[in-house]
């Protein structure tokens, strides 16, 4: 009997409402009136993109150039205006309106389902799949930390999916506007790491279906869906030209394009274009990598300790994992140090976080994609035909080799020398979310392969339960093997020989000689801490370690328990339901609430009440305007920049504070301009060079204050806006101009490469007598303006940061912009007077706005012409 229509509507409007009600009920604070999530992504960010914030409330648009941080830098990766199309409304429909995160976690599901129906899966088993993507301990964790592009960007990768499904499913159309619409909103979030691997994804199920395809002899028609998914996926691409070519285009100039190397030997790893690496160097891009028995968390999440997470609401405080009274090291202070119970507790906590062994330098908690989830997964590899299963196996391997990152460098480094545009990317541990995408696609298909079968093949459920038994006797033999220790012997013991001395004067000196030849990891800090505090009994110190490493122990044998229950719970259902004692909804209703519970459980530790705040209190802690700030913002020169070295962080790494309210010479940005971060690298590290700081116009420096708080302190020498030198030094190449900033005065010299010679040529030297004046006029974020009076062509160099963008104009005549000072701009000023104007012109930009724009309507009049075609039928009927 054929199904009305409410009748095949339900269960999608069943299955939206379960995940609706899921996601309200993990993230219920977000519904609190006047609350706001804490992410530290989001906070760096909105202290990135005030100073555009407030150009926009005053032109109307978002600027191309931001000069609130590092001296100044292109906008295009913090906030840019783009085209309008009725795609954007997709985007928000999707979400609902909903608040953060329950839009995140919302959508993820049902992205998930949609791609669930397109592989013809019923839909209680489709929910089950899109509760186990959502609910990974990827999303929020990272959503926590306030990686909102990249987790939507993820969410929307199913969808994405979908589509190719269809296409070689023979459903060239709505196969073609399925992949093209949600690759383009995919790409659209602004997330290019995440895009990368979805592209991986699809290549490596086209490659497949392909295989299938010769073998099968119908290569033909998989051709023709070949042709239509990279039609859509070009169109999905050019409809974020925009974006995507701003970012290409600048990315040539970040740190991302390349980092300058002062001596080749300390980077003999990295492929090298002329001094500088080829893309980002390979310390920092695999900085973090998950390990190989890290990679037992996908299924064991306390392995190595889960890592640390950390908030605190309202005064109360929450933290995971937490070492309690009851824990190995609290009962070593208790029973055999004497130390007070309150005390030996507040010990304990202390080191909670040390609790993570991994590989990792830190994080903030393991990537689990559940135990049933897992266990699904090696259910579907046995119990699966060829058709998905081998590129959903080859993708799932291929995330975790990705993720190990320098832990298996034959592969990883061959990656990053040779694979397009993968050496702009960096920390590895991402790559794991290409698991976390294809494993629930396998669970679904293996569910529903298990439902619809007539009869239940018990063979290989019992083939599939000896493989699930295999990796728990592996994690067992882990468990007893592993020393549970993160150590270097060699400086432990060069460290318990420097305090044994005792008291000396060249105790500090020995000290700075250790931390030169030995590295620290994890227990060396814990054990010199615990040295330190006892004085140096390494004998007392050493039981403390140990007692830390039984801790670790227990945490890896809690886990194992606790997946092995999940598991012979969720198997313990399926095996009755393959005996026909319960039906297959009941089944599905089992496995599927042990999943959600598996799942939830491990997530509130990583997302809970803490993570919610008032937003009036929160946005006044994170950038309050102090009596620094306000002294700064009484000065009423428009061109002067600002050092914050009281905030008690590194201002060139990690401060977004003082870019909120001043032009910084410090900042945050992961893909800050290549130069300016040789200059952080070369000349601000340790100590940084005064003289450097003065060529940037710093006129003020915070300083912590005696008596607690900041203060502004003048900075008499910054050299202003614009000057005119009196002698240049030509170099060859960047190493040799880095090496000239060590020792030189920028008020008097410029050093400037060979390859600028030619647009200095006619210089005169502007000595004291020759009564030159240079001085700025007019600035804008993109638009500067200055007027000179010389009795020579002088040589000035300003303040500004050299980019390829900005165009210089003498009485409107454009003129030639030479690099000075490795980050500075200068410019062969004629006699005479003149105006002397730079502009920001960013062809890319509007070229990429007008490719987007039309491709992004192309897209819309196609969608619109097939829902046409799709209805005229039914309107006939």
């Amino acid at each position: 009997m054929k199904k009305t229509l409410w009748q095949q509507v339900m269960p999608h409007l069943i299955s939206i409402g379960i995940f609706l009600i899921v996601a309200l009920f993990f993230a219920k604070p977000a519904l609190e009136s006047g609350v706001i999530m804490k992410q530290g992504d989001i906070t760096n960010w909105q202290g990135m993109v005030h100073q555009s914030n407030l150009y926009k409330e005053k032109h109307g648009r978002f600027p191309l150039w931001t000069p609130a941080m590092y001296a100044g830098m292109p906008a295009y990766q913090i906030a840019m205006d783009g085209p309008w199309t009725p795609l954007n409304f997709v985007d928000r429909a999707l979400q609902l309106g909903l608040p953060k995160p329950i839009n995140i976690f919302f959508l993820a599901c049902i992205s998930f389902y949609f791609l669930s129906m397109c592989l013809r899966i019923r839909p209680w088993v489709a929910v089950i799949g899109g509760l186990a993507f959502a609910y990974s301990t990827t999303f929020p964790i990272f959503i926590s930390a306030g990686h909102d592009t990249q987790m939507l960007a993820l969410a929307y990768a199913p969808a994405a999916l979908g589509g190719i499904i269809l296409l070689f499913d023979k459903k060239y159309i709505s196969g073609f506007i399925v992949t093209a619409l949600f690759t383009s909103i995919q790409v659209a979030q602004g997330h290019q790491q995440v895009s990368y691997y979805m592209f991986l994804v699809m290549g490596i199920m086209v490659l497949f279906f392909l295989i299938q395809a010769f073998r099968s002899g119908a290569i033909a028609q998989q051709l023709k869906a070949v042709g239509f998914t990279a039609l859509a996926a070009i169109l999905g691409i050019l409809i974020n030209s925009l974006a995507l070519m701003t970012v290409y285009d600048y990315s040539k100039e970040s740190k991302r394009g390349g980092q300058l190397v002062m001596d080749k030997k300390q980077s003999p790893n990295d492929v090298m274009n002329g001094d500088k690496t080829k893309g980002l160097s390979k310390e920092y891009a695999f900085g973090w990598s998950y390990g190989w028995q890290e990679s037992l968390t996908l299924m064991f999440p306390g392995v190595q300790g889960y890592g640390s997470h950390y908030e605190e609401r309202d005064g109360d405080q929450f933290m995971y994992p937490k070492l309690t009274e009851n824990s190995h090291v609290a009962k070593l202070l208790t029973e055999k140090l004497n130390v007070p119970e309150d005390q030996a507790g507040n010990i304990a906590l202390q080191l909670s976080g040390n609790l993570y062994w991994g590989d990792q330098p830190f994080t903030a908690g393991p990537i689990y994609l559940g135990a049933i989830v897992c266990m699904l997964f090696l259910f579907a590899m046995v119990y699966l035909d060829g058709k998905h299963k081998w590129w959903i196996l080859t993708s799932a391997i291929l995330g975790v080799l990705l993720a190990l990152g320098k832990h298996f460098p034959a592969f990883n480094y061959f990656m990053f020398d040779y694979f397009p545009f993968y050496n702009k990317f960096r920390v590895p541990t991402m790559a794991l979310e290409i698991t976390g995408l294809v494993v629930p696609v396998a669970l679904v298909l293996a569910l529903e392969k298990l439902v619809s079968s007539a009869t239940v093949d018990l063979k290989k459920l019992q083939l599939a339960a000896y493989v699930v038994g295999a990796v728990f006797v592996m994690a067992a033999t882990v468990y007893f093997t592993s020393d549970y220790s993160v150590e270097n012997k060699k400086r432990t013991a060069a460290m318990t020989q420097v305090m044994s001395g005792g008291a000396n004067a060249n105790i500090q000196a020995e000290m700075e000689k250790v931390n030169r030849e030995y590295p620290a990891e994890i227990d060396n800090h814990v054990y010199e801490n615990f040295l330190y505090q006892t004085k140096g009994d390494a004998a007392t110190a050493k039981s403390l370690l140990t007692a830390l490493r039984q801790d670790r122990q227990s945490a890896f044998g809690s886990t194992i328990v606790r997946s092995l229950i999940f598991v012979l719970l969720a198997a313990g259902i399926i095996y009755l339901f393959a005996i026909k004692k319960i039906n297959a909804l009941v089944m599905l209703a089992g496995v599927g609430l042990l999943t959600v519970i598996d799942l939830l459980g491990m997530d509130s530790n990583y997302l809970n009440n803490y993570n919610f705040a008032s937003k009036d209190n929160y946005e006044a802690s994170e950038f309050p305007l102090t009596t620094a700030d306000q002294a700064i913002l009484q000065d009423k020169d428009p061109n002067f920049r600002v050092l914050n070295m009281g905030s008690g962080q590194n201002p060139f790494i990690g401060d977004s504070h003082t870019s909120y309210y001043h032009k910084s010479i410090g900042g945050y940005h992961p893909a800050r301009l290549g130069i300016y971060d040789d200059l952080i690298e070369y000349q601000f590290s340790g100590s940084p060079n005064l003289n450097v700081i003065n060529m940037l116009n710093t006129k003020y420096i915070i300083q912590q204050a005696q008596q607690g708080g900041a203060i502004a302190a003048p900075n008499p020498n910054a050299l202003g806006n614009v000057w005119f030198v009196k002698n240049v030094k030509f170099v060859n190449g960047p190493v040799e101009e880095m090496k000239g900033l060590n020792s030189f005065n920028p008020a008097e010299e410029a050093i400037v490469e060979n390859r600028f010679k030619s647009n200095i040529d006619g210089w005169q030297p502007a000595d004291s007598s020759s009564a030159a004046t240079i001085k700025q006029t007019d600035f804008d974020f993109e638009n500067i303006k200055y007027e000179s009076n010389s009795s020579a062509p002088h040589l000035a160099v300003f303040s500004e940061i050299f980019y390829k963008d900005w165009h210089a104009y003498i009485d409107g005549k454009e003129a030639p912009i030479a690099k000075a000072d490795y980050v500075l701009r200068a410019l062969l000023i004629p006699a005479g007077k003149h105006t002397i104007e730079f502009k920001f012109e960013a062809k890319v930009y509007n070229t990429g706005y007008s490719i987007s724009t039309i491709t992004g309507w192309l897209l819309t009049l196609l969608i619109l012409g097939y829902l046409v075609w799709l209805v005229k039928p039914m309107l006939k009927k």
